[in-house]
């Protein structure tokens, strides 16, 4: 009997230890603890943490290398500092020049720290180093640095949200669409009699008749002209008028005709 209790009490000690041993593995497993890894600090300098907590995963290039193990006040500055606990196996991923920024993942919105990595030719990272941080990319972050641009962003918006709906409730967008359209018809009428009279011209074809009668008046004009006749072909074909009609107009010239006239009528008297 007395055998049979001490067997049960030591088979009831195993099983304890066996549960306490089995709880402590999955606690460490589920806490993401590595038992045998060696951590690198790294830090960053935040005016908001946007509700970063510890615990809060590290990622690089969407890998996880490390968790957040506390976020502090920074002495006489209004900054945050972010605590980042970095597995070294991954530290020589981790160069200068990589830059950090708060993402959001999941359904329910966690926040995460995202290592963007830097130049791979530069120098890795060492313990201790603060890492510079990245310009937000993220839209409700850009909305509340920039507010007041933001601002005339929505009042555009809305002005043209007033212009479109009072187009569409006077029916003004119908008419400005059938009006586009009756014009592009009538140009593509042009357009197309147009192409009519340069390809008949092109093929030698008749032109219209008012058409065929300027260009014949035209051409008799332009006959008359090149034969002298009338006062224009006079002066195109007879260079003698054209040298009168310089001495009549020049300076000089018409001077010494006064002078010849003047001397001819002296001589006379």
């Amino acid at each position: 009997m007395e055998t049979t209790l001490k067997n049960q009490i030591k088979v009831g000690i195993f099983l304890v230890l066996g549960i306490v041993i089995t709880m402590g593995s999955i606690f460490m497993l589920g806490a993401n603890k590595a038992l045998f890894s060696n951590f690198t600090h790294l830090y960053a300098d935040f005016e908001n943490v946007q509700g970063l907590a510890r615990g809060s995963v590290v990622s690089l290039s969407g890998v996880v290398i490390g968790n957040i193990e506390a976020i502090d006040f920074v002495p006489e500055k209004n900054l945050l500092r972010v605590n980042m606990k970095i597995e070294n196996d991954y530290l020589r991923r981790v160069f200068k020049g990589s830059e950090v920024e708060i993402r959001t993942q999941g359904a329910l919105g966690d926040k995460f720290i995202y290592i963007i990595p830097g130049d791979p030719r530069a120098e890795a990272i060492k313990d201790g180093d603060t890492l510079p941080i990245a310009k937000s990319t993220d839209i409700l972050n850009v909305i509340s640095e920039r507010g007041k641009e933001t601002e005339k962003i929505f009042d555009i918006i809305n002005e043209v949200y007033k212009l479109t709906k009072t187009l569409n409730h006077e029916n003004h967008i119908g008419t400005m669409v059938a009006n586009m359209s009756q014009a592009s018809r009538d140009f593509k009428i042009i357009s197309e009699k147009s192409l009519k009279i340069v390809s008949d011209f092109s093929d030698g074809k008749s032109p219209s008749v008012q058409m065929k009668a300027s260009i014949d008046k035209l051409n008799n004009i332009l006959g008359k002209i090149d034969r002298g006749e009338g006062t224009l072909g006079a002066l195109v074909n007879d260079s003698s008028l054209h040298d009168q009609l310089k001495a009549l107009v020049g300076g000089s010239q018409r001077k010494n005709h006064v002078k010849s006239l003047m001397r001819t009528s002296i001589e006379k008297d």
